[in-house]
């Protein structure tokens, strides 16, 4: 070859041997090839306006020797691309020099591409000719920089596998970058001062926006059926798009029809697959997965055994099998790989769709290996829940547990053990629902050890909901004692609810077991709960009559704490039929008995008692110090109920004091606290506050 032949784009050219003086080379307008890459915008694309602001600020706040790298990161299909896009076509003038873009490929069918070959792909978009081109990746990135210098480019890298991946391709000062990534690539943050822009599900409004959009006039006209599309996509926008492709695809099809395939938990996954690969979101989510080493592999699947959005990382520890230091960093792993999100105090929580893909892959597993996972999970709560409900209810009758304590949490104190509570009880409702027939000692056990935390907190519904559960396995046992003490846990549920005749079948049902079984205990408590039924019904005799066979129960058994709850029924029957001294002085001795057992929620619940009979009997300034005190106590046992039965005894006082002001500021306190639950007494409440306003 001619050494003076040249061909491509070269510019000016000076050959010389021996260079005397400044040699200036200017490249051409051709050589200053302007590179236009952003792909097209995505079609409805809607919101985010937060994070098109963060990365706008990223990118306006960079010292001017520095590179200003946004990480765009979160899991498949929630939308990094096209927020990226976005934000990089709004922008496309702050970049004279041009906009690169590229697809790493890091999740996803094919191989990531390797640094050299991205390299030179951006080096012919910026006119080098191939020619020219050098071959080794550290030279390119050197002749990459160079070429871009003072230019002012945006770089945009997709889809990025890692941060080695991305490091090589980052331009000099003068020039920005945004990279999309499902791992937050902390190491871009740590060496380049990268800001980490995490990414997460649209919001409702954003994502009914997308979805009217799309769909176009039929969005319009069914705004119910595309909020019901709209809540099971869970507003992931890979989701959405899918669905409104769905609909677009088959115009004639009822918008109805689609969002049937998606109630079923079991078909969703299906129904969010058009035969695209890129598109399904079950394949995405698998581009994640197939990543993960087989022990991090392992852990995500189990996931899908947790009945529950959220999980401290402790019953994780457990239904895996593993140290809590070895769960931390499966979940560490996990976390970066954006299958799963840390929440507040230490707790892993899952996306919707993310959970129904791992529940899939977890049935492929070993069953024997599921069950014992799930067993272990199952351990972990039952045995949790009794040492919580050892400080709910430290007098309440305990009995023996199944299986073995795993990853136990323990409690400093009350408050600690019913934050727990109220934190795990999705996924212990969730557990008693697993239709498992070799879980059904564990069922009813968790169920009973609930009880006390239920009573606490006055959730009907749920209570009512797990001990129907946990009696359906007590039959199937054929555990005659377990049944009766569900059935009489059950009845006082229903009572508290409200169902009166329902309340009766179970009481009488566990009563009649309770006897053949010779248990005094436990037939003490049915007898309890079979006076409040006739109680209810107006048979204060009745009633007066089946707790003192309990209470004669309590004294031969030894049972202190049940012999005060029943002293202090009999006050409460002993009132309705107008003997106030003789009530007032059962509640004194069941009083005693709670300070004797420090069983603090019986003594707010009896001081209570003491007020409505003071009140009734006419000493209204004891009644008064009566719930004044019961509001103290109640609130430091955690007892909304108690505290708004106290309110509104304070408020009845008020009322016939004349104390109006004091009267309206104590029913509201009652109301608000008897609506929080849900509870029948706040009707009455409503109706006493109404005929005390003007």
């Amino acid at each position: 070859m001619d050494n003076n032949a040249m061909s491509g784009v070269t510019g000016n050219v000076v050959q010389a041997a021996t260079i005397v003086g400044g040699v200036h080379i200017h490249a051409t307008d051709e050589a200053r090839s302007v590179p236009r890459q952003l792909p097209a915008l995505a079609r409805g694309f809607t919101g985010r306006e937060p994070l098109l602001a963060t990365i706008d600020e990223a990118m306006g706040n960079t010292p001017p020797d520095t590179v200003p790298v946004v990480v765009l990161s979160g899991m498949g299909g929630v939308g990094k691309t096209a927020l990226a896009v976005s934000w990089a076509s709004a922008a496309a003038e702050r970049f004279p020099g041009g906009q690169l873009y590229v697809d790493l490929r890091g999740y996803g069918p094919d191989e990531p591409l390797p640094p050299g070959e991205v390299l030179g792909g951006f080096l012919r978009a910026l006119g080098m000719a191939p020619e020219w081109m050098p071959t080794d990746t550290g030279q390119r990135a050197s002749t990459f920089r160079s070429l871009v210098a003072g230019r002012q480019v945006l770089v945009l890298l997709d889809n990025a596998r890692d941060a080695e991946q991305v490091r090589p391709l980052l331009p000099g000062p003068g020039s920005s970058v945004i990279v999309t990534s499902r791992s937050p690539l902390t190491g871009l943050v740590v060496t380049q001062g990268a800001t980490p822009v995490p990414v997460d599900v649209l919001g409702t409004e954003e994502a009914l926006a997308l979805l009217r959009t799309l769909l176009g006039p039929q969005g319009e006209e069914e705004p119910h059926t595309v909020a019901t599309l709209a809540r099971h996509c869970t507003h992931l926008p890979l989701a959405l798009r899918v669905v409104a492709g769905l609909v677009r695809s088959v115009p004639a099809r009822p918008l109805a029809e689609v969002a049937a395939t998606l109630i079923d938990e079991h078909r969703r996954l299906d129904s969010l697959d058009v035969g695209d690969p890129r598109t399904a979101v079950r394949t995405v989510f698998s581009w994640s997965y197939h990543r993960l080493p087989a022990h991090q592999a392992r852990m995500f699947r189990l996931l899908g055994r947790v009945p529950g959005a959220t999980a401290p990382k402790q019953a994780l520890a457990a239904l895996a099998g593993v140290s809590l230091a070895v769960a931390d960093r499966l979940l560490e792993a996990l976390a970066e790989a954006q299958l799963v999100t840390a929440t507040a105090n230490h707790r892993i929580g899952m996306h919707d769709l993310l959970r129904l893909y791992a529940s899939e892959l977890v049935e492929r597993d070993d069953g024997d290996e599921r069950f014992e996972a799930t067993t272990r999970l199952f351990d972990h709560y039952l045995h949790g829940t009794d040492q919580a409900d050892r400080l709910l209810t430290p007098n309440r009758f305990r009995i023996p547990l199944e299986g073995l304590p795993r990853e136990v949490p323990s409690f400093p104190d009350q408050d600690a053990a019913l934050a727990w509570m109220v934190a795990e009880q999705e996924v212990l409702t969730g557990l008693l629902q697993l239709e498992d027939y070799r879980l059904d000692v564990r069922s009813w056990q968790l169920a009973y050890t609930m009880r006390g935390y239920f009573f606490l907190t006055k959730d009907w519904d749920a209570w009512i909901r797990t001990h129907e559960l946990a009696l359906t396995a007590t039959v199937r046992l054929k555990d005659r004692k377990a049944e009766a003490s569900t059935r009489n846990n059950l009845s006082m549920a229903l009572l508290e609810r409200g169902s009166v005749e329902a309340a009766e079948r179970h009481c009488w049902a566990a009563l009649q077991i309770f006897d053949d079984l010779g248990d005094l205990r436990g037939a003490g408590n049915a007898l309890g709960n079979c006076a409040w039924v006739l109680h209810r019904r107006g048979d204060h005799e009745g009633a007066l009559e089946q707790v003192t066979r309990a209470l004669g129960n309590y004294h031969r058994c030894g049972a202190r704490t049940n012999a005060g709850i029943t002293l202090r029924s009999i006050a409460i029957f002993e009132t309705a039929l107008g003997r106030y001294e003789i009530a007032i002085r059962h509640i004194h001795e069941a009083m005693a008995i709670f300070e004797e057992r420090s069983s603090l929620l019986n003594m707010a619940m009896a001081l209570n008692c003491l007020g409505e009979t003071h009140h009734q009997s006419g000493d209204l300034r004891a009644a008064d110090q009566a719930h004044e005190e019961a509001i103290t106590l109640a609130r430091a046992q955690g007892s909304a109920f108690e505290e708004a039965r106290a309110h509104h005894g304070r408020a009845r006082v008020a009322v016939l004091f004349g104390d109006h002001e004091q009267a309206v500021t104590e029913f509201e306190a009652a109301l608000e606290l008897f609506t929080r639950l849900s509870a029948f007494e706040g009707e009455e409440v409503a109706a006493e506050l109404t005929r005390l306003r003007p």
